[in-house]
């Protein structure tokens, strides 16, 4: 009878691992669709020299904001500020600190980051105006709440395996350590 559980524990320790290096996929997944193009600007002359692009991802939005221009018009805005960029601006911040410690941790508590990350990007983009109403490549945005959605599906996997491993181990299994 041992044996049995022996295995299932061990089939349970296994899956954790491999969930949780599929929540620190996923984030690493969005990260990279951020650099899809996501926001195009109309024709119209914003006062910009030639050659500008007129297309941005949201690491070109979030990174290199010097150039607001023109989502300032299109939004009919005059500053851009956190309140626009707070979903990505959160969801960067959650998600590295979410990579790090899916990296480096077992256990229920890494799930925390990857956890906050999907749900607060779930609600998000379809919330927030400036990811819902001016993105103007809607494949680009369905690409991206897939991927959101199945961090949140791994994550809650993970939760979930995290709850039965802690249930089917063993009561000695740190009592040995303090002894010694």
């Amino acid at each position: 009878m041992d044996m049995i559980v022996d295995s299932k524990r061990e089939k349970q320790l296994k899956m954790i691992t491999i969930l949780r290096y599929a929540m620190m996929g996923g984030i690493i997944l969005v990260f990279i669709s951020w650099l899809l193009p996501y926001f195009t600007y109309p024709e119209a002359d914003y006062g910009l020299s030639k050659g500008y692009k007129e297309t941005k991802s949201l690491w070109g939005v979030m990174l290199l904001p010097t150039n607001f221009l023109q989502m300032e018009k299109v939004m009919g805005i005059k500053f851009m500020s956190l309140k626009q960029l707070n979903v990505v601006v959160i969801m960067a911040i959650v998600g590295i600190i979410g990579i790090i410690t899916c990296a480096n941790k077992r256990g229920i508590a890494t799930c925390l980051m990857p956890l906050i990350f999907s749900v607060y990007g779930l609600v998000g983009y379809f919330t927030n105006d400036f990811m819902s109403v001016y993105c103007n490549h809607p494949g680009t945005r369905i690409i991206q709440i897939i991927l959101i959605a199945l961090t949140f599906v791994a994550t809650i996997a993970s939760i979930v395996y995290g709850i039965l491993e802690l249930k089917s181990r063993p009561a000695d299994a740190f009592l040995s350590a303090v002894g010694e």
